[in-house]
Parts: structure tokens; C-alpha cells; sequence
């Protein structure tokens, strides 16, 4: 005797196995933008740590040359 439920069963299921695969490909596909977005972010990392070296040196440099101070105040001493 055959189960009435059991092909409905084997469709809901292929169509279960299907939807797993494509979300699978989606997260593969979304892993791999993620993982191109943190390599340029990267990037911006390296570039903000220089330029926060630089602008630290560059007001030591100016405080301990005195050239902090406005203009003026440097014309009167």
C-alpha cells in the first residue's frame, strides 16, 4: 500500500534541499564581499595610523619649536 503523504513528503523536502543550497551559495557569495570589504578596510587602517603618526610629530615638533603659538605673540617676543 502507498502513503498518501509520502510524495508531498519528497517534494517538500527537495524544495527544503534546494533552498539550503541557494542560501549556502548567497553566504558564500556575502563571505566573500565581506572578506574583499576588510581587505580595502584595511587599507584605511594602514593609512590612518600613518597619518596619525605624522600629525603627533608634527605637534611635538611644533610645541618644542615654540610655533604653536598664533602669530602675533611670536612678533611681539
Amino acid at each position: 500500500m502507498r502513503n498518501p503523504y509520502d510524495e508531498q513528503q519528497t517534494q517538500i523536502l527537495a524544495r527544503i534541499t534546494n533552498n539550503v543550497v541557494k542560501l549556502n551559495d548567497t553566504l558564500l557569495e556575502l563571505n566573500q564581499k565581506i572578506e574583499e570589504i576588510n581587505d580595502m578596510n584595511s587599507d584605511l587602517v594602514a593609512f590612518s595610523n600613518i597619518w596619525n603618526h605624522y600629525q603627533r610629530n608634527a605637534n611635538l615638533y611644533l610645541s618644542s619649536t615654540n610655533s604653536m603659538e598664533p602669530a602675533d605673540k611670536q612678533a611681539a617676543q
